[in-house]
């Protein structure tokens, strides 16, 4: 655990209430999870509000910032746009328990908490499963790929001439169906 020791919060001598923790999130944090990622460049702002109360604790969490992924349709690389929240409740008990995404449960006498795990979580859902440059979506991309995209793409014309045809029975299908029907 050393090694996220940069992510570890100590709320031991805090006061009660409000405490902001501010991170940066790039390349080097990702590199401490050995696993690969599916986008580059990462520039992540994580800001951590921690709200000490006499018995828990709770910690909001927002994330802006961005990465480098690949447009799903061209290939092109775009920088795309993060954002997001989430919330935790920190109580504390017999043993570690850090199971549930909302409720995390610390042993008593524990004085710190470490929060890479949110980070790097937080971080992968807030990249979309579905990429797409910005210029496609504008309609100003000029892209080799959306031309042969376009080129190979059924248009509605050759769509509806293939479900004509569809509707034409085969005269050996009809001859099947014959079979089934004589043996009944």
């Amino acid at each position: 655990m050393k090694k996220f020791k940069d992510y570890t919060i100590s709320f031991a001598g805090l006061s009660l209430g409000k405490h902001q923790f501010d991170f940066l999130i790039t390349q080097s944090f990702f590199d401490l999870f050995e696993f690969e990622q599916d986008f580059e460049h990462p520039n992540v702002n994580i800001s951590v509000i921690l709200d000490k109360k006499n018995n828990f604790l709770e910690l909001f969490f927002t994330l802006s910032g961005g990465v480098e992924v690949n447009c799903d349709l061209t290939n092109e690389i775009y920088y795309q746009e993060l954002e997001g929240k989430s919330e935790i409740i920190v109580k504390f008990g017999e043993e570690l328990d850090d199971s549930d995404d909302e409720v995390w449960i610390l042993p008593h006498g524990e004085y710190t908490m470490n929060i890479s795990q949110i980070i790097y979580e937080m971080v992968l859902l807030a990249v979309p499963n579905k990429r797409i440059h910005p210029d496609v979506i504008s309609g100003k991309s000029n892209s080799e790929m959306l031309k042969l995209l376009e080129k190979y793409s059924i248009d509605e014309e050759t769509l509806n001439q293939s479900n004509s045809d569809e509707s034409e029975i085969d005269p050996r299908w009809e001859a099947l169906k014959n079979l089934n029907n004589n043996s009944n």
